[in-house]
């Protein structure tokens, strides 16, 4: 008898948790971020890194970043120190915090370049969501 209330006891509180966790709120404040006080002081920054068919990071002369929507050019600015540091390693930035409003969804094109010529491309779908980028989908290790 013990045993049957122990058990009772237990599907009680998973019911209770189960509930508590799939309630849906009609007041959308995630979806606005209202509420939302605090964000990591972490920067989050995808990159994309490019390798040639022996695995040697590739060095392109230029790169770009497209908003497939509209044509926009999105990339983001760096040093000639961390170019040159890219370079060496043959990894890009993608995006960064910052590049995307809170809850937005962007379809990007990364575009690398060796002697004016465009060399490689790959189209990736980038979320935030109220503090931070979130998801990137798409290959981050391209082959050249």
């Amino acid at each position: 008898m013990i045993k049957l209330l122990q058990s009772l006891k237990l599907l009680f509180i998973l019911l209770i948790a189960i509930n508590l966790c799939s309630c849906n709120n009609d007041d959308d404040s995630n979806a606005t971020c209202d509420g939302i006080t605090e964000c990591t002081d972490v920067f989050v920054t995808f990159t994309v890194s490019i390798k040639d068919q022996n695995q040697n990071p590739v060095a392109l002369d230029a790169f770009e970043v497209i908003n497939i929507e509209n044509g926009n050019t999105v990339t983001e600015p760096i040093s000639e120190a961390t170019l040159a540091r890219a370079r060496e390693l043959g990894t890009y930035p993608l995006v960064s915090d910052g590049s995307l409003e809170a809850n937005e969804e962007r379809q990007i094109q990364f575009r690398g370049f060796i002697n004016d010529e465009e060399v490689i491309n790959s189209d990736y779908t980038v979320t935030a969501d109220c503090c931070h980028l979130s998801s990137v989908s798409g290959n981050l290790e391209l082959t050249l």
